[in-house]
């Protein structure tokens, strides 16, 4: 009982605290726990305290993390507005690294709004202040944003460039997991191109710095994502050998995402083998998932996979009803990649038919 009520002291926000700069520094704390709300509140507190009115400096910098706090939430239009605060007072300091975050931050935001031309711009704005300033891991995080913009317009390979300027940034910082992430990107580029060995490389470099850093995330992404180049190169025993080691990691991770998202691959190893009834066995099992934990968009992906399973076994009405399905729900959470090849799965389907 000592132990909880002590506990519950050491997370209470401590009343007497009124000084500002004591007040962001425990709102970062919180949001480093991942607690947004309680970080809003006192952030709020932050502005509103004399240091604050008195310090442009610590004003732009609250504003910048309640930015940030709002982002969490998902809440874009007022992480954007905070952004646009903090980045007009950086300014007005010519504190370009401040302007510069506050950039790369509202592209970000932009990005996940789908304004990617607005994230662009923005990426180009922050990108002349770090190299005003010569702030190479900043202008690093920068290129990352930028290489994803490319990559989600279509142009992967100017993303590729671009992810490879930020490579170069985070080995010239000594960023290593970071640059992990970077090369797991340049091989989903690759993966893009259908460049499967190229993208199969570069997600063994990404694979060997995941278990150098201890990063099973990362571990478990490559290994998907190695599978999946094996298996469009028709390599089913390589791709059943990749995914059968992912598995190894998943009790560690405990994410059901990750393991519906191996149940799909291996459901389309079965559907290429034609091991019809196990693929079909497990994408009941894998959809019963996705919609338990309310993983929307794999339950997307489910859909797709039972309507292509489905076609591929001449039963085209239920072929039918579950890629119309994956469509509607692809368009409801907005993924356009989706949509797009649950549309052609079902214009495929139509020929079919007409055919027989």
């Amino acid at each position: 009982m000592k132990e909880q009520y002590a506990k519950k002291l050491h997370q209470a926000p401590p009343a007497e605290i009124r000084d500002g700069h004591a007040l962001l520094d425990l709102a970062r704390s919180w949001l480093k726990q991942g607690n947004a709300v309680v970080a809003i509140e006192l952030l709020n507190s932050a502005l509103a305290s004399p240091e604050a009115i008195e310090q442009p400096e610590l004003q732009a910098q609250v504003f910048k993390e309640i930015g940030r706090a709002w982002m969490m939430q998902s809440d874009w239009d007022n992480a954007l507005s905070h952004y646009v605060s903090a980045q007009h007072v950086f300014l007005e300091l010519d504190n370009l690294r401040g302007a510069a975050e506050c950039a790369r931050n509202r592209a970000n935001v932009c990005f996940q709004r789908g304004l990617y031309q607005e994230a662009e711009d923005l990426c180009n704005d922050a990108l002349t202040w770090c190299g005003k300033i010569g702030d190479h891991e900043l202008r690093a995080t920068v290129l990352n944003t930028l290489g994803a913009i490319k990559s989600e317009t279509g142009d992967q390979e100017e993303a590729i460039k671009t992810f490879g300027l930020c490579l170069a940034d985070f080995r010239a910082t000594g960023n290593v997991i970071r640059q992990g992430y970077v090369l797991l990107n340049i091989g989903l580029c690759q993966t893009e191109l259908h460049n499967y060995d190229a993208a199969i490389q570069s997600l063994h470099e990404s694979l060997v710095i995941a278990f150098e850093e201890h990063d099973l995330h990362l571990v478990e992404i490559c290994y998907q994502n190695i599978a999946k180049c094996h298996l469009a190169q028709r390599s089913t025993i390589l791709a059943r050998a990749i995914t059968a080691s992912a598995r190894k990691m998943l009790p560690a991770l405990n994410s059901k995402a990750l393991e519906a998202e191996l149940n799909l691959i291996d459901c389309e190893i079965l559907r290429t083998t034609c091991e019809f009834e196990k693929a079909e066995s497990l994408l009941y099992e894998t959809h019963r998932m996705t919609v338990e934990h309310g993983l929307t968009a794999l339950e997307a992906d489910v859909l797709l996979e039972q309507g292509l399973l489905f076609r591929s076994t001449g039963w085209h009405d239920r072929a039918e009803s579950c890629l119309a399905a994956a469509v509607r729900q692809y368009r409801q959470l907005g993924i356009e990649k989706g949509v797009h090849k649950a549309v052609a799965a079902l214009n495929h389907l139509t020929r079919e038919k007409a055919v027989a």
